[in-house]
């Protein structure tokens, strides 16, 4: 059963919450309170957005805390604003079908894995992190996932374009922009919490359902595979066991290696069958003997 299955995602584009019970509401009241306590009580605010804020030293001193308590605080009006306007339009259109829970998963796991991708290139500095980007970033990817031909419409240049062309447009600036460490941006953390909202849905099942994409998502395995795998491979090898399968040679080349990764990627390692796995497995063993 795919995620599209399942109750919880049988209603496309259906983003009806009784406003009392919206987590995207109480989400953006959270970041609201956070942002007028730190920028409009002196020092006492100050001294709070610094509590608050994702820094290497603090976690140092296991100020564990910080690594969610980052995306509540914001530098100015238009960093809170253009994140909140963000988490309202990408969001509302998994608050439904995903429930009130699994989103809360899905936003804060984002941001978390986005805080420990930052730290991981910044372990030394002395520097902070904040703003709730990266968990923005996180449900940017989902959504695109779950409803990747949903329209958004630019304002500049005024056109409209398919939900996961416009995600897959943001994550790659965000990659060229990362290589400039001067920026003042953390756009590792924006791109850990694109990571952790990929992996979240990936976890419940969730695949790319947009032919363009997985084209796009393809040729880039298929280029990292290249890498790692010579054009062919003949492996004979017998499997001790009561299925007579198992005793048979197996043998493979990359074209059905990179076969097998895509039947992982769209339908998932429990649709494979059981040669298949072995000659994933033969072809795993080799690598870690290289």
């Amino acid at each position: 059963m795919s995620i599209y299955d399942r109750d919880y995602f049988r209603t496309r584009y259906n983003t009806r919450v009784h406003p009392n019970n919206s987590i995207i509401k109480k989400i953006i009241i959270a970041n609201v309170i956070v942002y007028a306590f730190c920028h409009f009580t002196g020092d006492t605010g100050n001294q709070l957005g610094h509590f608050l804020a994702l820094t290497p030293m603090g976690i140092q001193h296991f100020q564990v805390w910080r690594l969610f308590t980052y995306m509540f605080v914001h530098a100015n009006f238009w960093h809170i604003f253009f994140n909140m306007y963000a988490l309202y339009i990408f969001g509302k259109l998994l608050e439904q079908p995903l429930g009130a829970k699994r989103f809360s998963i899905l936003y804060f796991c984002s941001g978390l894995i986005g805080a420990v991708l930052w730290l991981g290139f910044n372990w030394t500095a002395f520097a902070a992190c904040i703003g709730a980007s990266g968990a923005v970033f996180g449900v940017m990817v989902a959504s695109a996932m779950a409803f990747p031909d949903a329209q958004f419409m630019l304002i500049i240049p005024p056109m409209p374009v398919k939900l996961w062309a416009l995600v897959w447009v943001y994550c790659a600036i965000e990659v060229l922009a990362s290589f400039n460490s001067g920026s003042g941006i953390a756009h590792l953390a924006h791109l850990g919490g694109a990571l952790g909202g990929f992996i979240y849905m990936r976890r419940l099942g969730c695949h790319m359902k947009s032919p363009q994409l997985r084209k796009i998502v393809t040729a880039i395995q298929k280029f990292w595979r290249g890498l790692w795998f010579s054009q062919k491979h003949t492996a004979p090898r017998s499997f001790p066991g009561g299925d007579p399968s198992n005793s048979a040679p197996i043998e493979f080349d990359s074209t059905e290696l990179n076969r097998i990764l895509d039947k992982i990627s769209l339908e998932g390692y429990n649709n494979l069958t059981n040669r298949e796995r072995k000659i994933l497995q033969e072809a795993s063993e080799r690598l870690k003997r290289k």
